[in-house]
């Protein structure tokens, strides 16, 4: 049994694509899980869905709201891994694996990254991606410890989102294997066979998902 888990804070996307993603994971894996969306607003059915609204303060900005999944106050079964997937990624395969470490969280390796990269303490890019997150809740309270405190603002005004803070904080990750993950924008023409095709900073609709 697995949580699995999205963000859909404001106007960016709608309903239609979390729906899309608990369908095609319903559609692609074996593995019985218990679907989640943390949101601050919703139309219509919700059938599968189980809908969490906002835990109060601190209120976050935008992608910030991914670093609440981990509070101890989120209402998911703690007994249960979890996954989160932002609503821009495709499911190809059953995204659903087991893994040898849930001690950590384990994040996208973004290996086709090139150019100045992070080496040191200081705001560089870094070669992680947080479309796809997997942990056991029980092992990863910590990181929304370590962020809500009195440098939030800090974090949020550093950082450009919730990859950088996690490799500049030393936040400790593992990696999915480079074939669980393709990217649309970067490898067009590679065919890995993969789990979960990724858009990074191509504007998708849901069309394109399909």
């Amino acid at each position: 049994m697995y949580n699995v888990i999205c963000v859909k804070f404001g106007t960016k996307y709608d309903e239609a694509f979390v729906r899309k993603l608990y369908q095609d994971i319903c559609d692609k894996t074996q593995s019985e899980f218990k679907f989640y969306c943390y949101t601050d607003r919703w139309d219509g059915p919700s059938e599968g869905i189980n809908l969490i609204w906002p835990l109060g303060k601190p209120t976050l900005k935008r992608v910030w709201n991914k670093l609440r999944l981990f509070d101890i106050a989120m209402p998911i079964d703690d007994f249960h891994k979890t996954y989160f997937f932002d609503l821009d990624v495709k499911i190809l395969k059953d995204p659903l694996i087991d893994l040898d470490d849930w001690s950590k969280i384990t994040i996208i390796d973004s290996h086709w990254k090139t150019g100045k990269l992070y080496n040191r303490l200081s705001n560089y890019d870094v070669k992680i991606n947080s479309s796809v997150i997997a942990w056991h809740p029980v092992k990863c309270h910590d990181i929304w410890e370590q962020f809500n405190t009195g440098f939030r603002d800090y974090y949020m005004r550093k950082y450009v989102g919730i990859d950088r803070f996690i490799v500049h904080e030393e936040i400790e990750y593992n990696t999915f294997d480079h074939s669980y993950i393709q990217s649309k924008k970067y490898q067009p023409n590679v065919d890995y066979n993969a789990s979960v095709l990724t858009f990074e900073e191509i504007q998708v609709g849901i069309k394109d998902l399909i």
